[in-house]
């Protein structure tokens, strides 16, 4: 993926409870293959193509209008745009901790959803690291994102990060029934290998791995104020968090551009 090249680490911040924070600023080029590239990327984590044929077959409808009118969030209608962002700034995590910290990613959230305007519970991202055998050694991440794409007023982008914080705490509550789920949405897709690696981390009292979870902000430039963010605090996580801010210019642009290019296809 192109596009991550676009991931530039600034100095790193501190929280008043001296917890550090990454701050990544994303440059967005003008390149049309690398938009290209990470918009099909983008559109997959809804529909392949196989699928999306399949599903307009018989409707009359173009892949651009059943992607736009019946798959991704709507720009207009409530919940809609919120939940678009939410996604949005998922993904973008999603994408940040497989392609840069290496991580396997399940790609499956969004790709069943009942409401395309309602926003999908549990874990927002998670990510697994395994060796070729298990081992105390694995790795599972857990990471609440929080975004916001509106340059004026509330929320502030430090409120984001420490709503993802404190949101965070609550993951574990729901972390055995997203690994269930996400199993058997991979073993039901044939991808019977991913499956397994989800079942190595469902039982770690027998089979012990390393367990972290992550809170990230995903910003537009206006809202990412360094004065601001080291009032955060996350004295009272249940368990050490790894902390991420994300800025771009113009979040609220890249986000519509995104979604419009990627329902051309």
């Amino acid at each position: 993926m192109e596009y991550i090249d676009g991931y530039k680490a600034e100095q790193s911040l501190y929280t008043k409870d001296g917890k550090e924070i990454s701050v990544l600023r994303l440059e967005v080029g003008n390149e049309e293959k690398v938009l290209d590239e990470w918009a099909m990327h983008f559109r997959e984590q809804y529909r392949y193509l196989e699928d999306l044929d399949f599903e307009i077959h018989g409707t009359g409808r173009t892949r651009q209008e059943q992607l736009r009118d019946y798959v991704f969030p709507s720009d207009s209608i409530p919940p809609g745009p919120s939940t678009r962002v939410g996604e949005f700034c998922e993904i973008l995590v999603a994408d940040y901790i497989e392609f840069v910290c290496n991580y396997y990613v399940p790609r499956i959230k969004y790709r069943d959803k009942f409401n395309r305007n309602v926003p999908v519970t549990g874990s927002d991202v998670y990510g697994f690291k395994i060796g070729k055998k298990a081992s105390s050694k694995d790795e599972a991440i857990i990471f609440e994102v929080k975004g916001t794409s509106t340059p004026k007023g509330n929320p502030k982008g430090n409120e984001r990060l420490q709503e993802a914080i404190e949101h965070s705490s609550k993951d574990l509550s729901r972390y055995a029934e997203t690994l269930n789920a996400t199993k058997m949405r991979l073993y039901h897709m044939g991808k019977k290998k991913e499956a397994k690696i989800i079942e190595r981390f469902q039982n770690k009292t027998d089979r012990p791995y390393i367990l972290k979870y992550g809170a990230a902000a995903v910003l537009t430039e206006e809202k990412f104020i360094t004065s601001d963010m080291i009032n955060v605090t996350a004295e009272e996580h249940t368990g050490n968090v790894e902390l991420i801010v994300i800025y771009t210019k113009d979040l609220k642009s890249l986000i519509d551009g995104m979604y419009r290019r990627a329902a051309v296809c």
